[in-house]
């Protein structure tokens, strides 16, 4: 994810990433403060226990619940390995979340450089076709 008060951008590695995980993590930005991984809140168990199929290094998706976004509740479902969102446990989380909530689907860029790739919109048609529009007018916009 990208770190704004750190000029981190998207799929870019945190310079303050050590070998006992965040250096700063203390003082962390409120960007890092509001990551929500749904894994290690424990929101992605299967029959009621933690299936580590799920944990993103196996399932090759990271979730991110945000309780307050412009198309209210959504996931971001960002990519850890490219294409995982397409299969898999990842696919099996997407349908199941989509089937009440936006979820943003995350790529990282086909050609191997930092940052992401495209986003795609899953979840309830009004909501795709909001969070559609919104991404279509932020894209038009300085194109003339």
């Amino acid at each position: 994810m990208g770190v704004p008060e750190l000029g981190k951008r998207t799929y870019e590695a945190c310079g303050h990433l050590c070998e006992a995980g965040c250096g700063i993590y203390a003082d962390r930005p409120r960007s890092c403060r509001s990551f929500e991984c749904q894994w290690l809140r424990g929101m992605l168990e299967v029959d009621g226990g933690v299936d580590l199929a799920l944990r993103p290094d196996s399932c090759g998706v990271m979730f991110d619940y945000q309780a307050e976004s412009a198309f209210g509740e959504m996931y971001m479902a960002w990519e850890v390995e490219p294409g995982a969102s397409a299969g898999g446990h990842a696919r099996a989380i997407i349908e199941e979340l989509a089937e009440s909530f936006l979820v943003v689907i995350v790529t990282r860029d086909p050609n191997g450089g930092q940052g992401p790739g495209e986003r795609r919109f899953v979840g309830p048609p009004h909501l795709v076709r909001q969070a559609s529009d919104v991404m279509w007018s932020r894209g038009s916009e300085g194109a003339g």
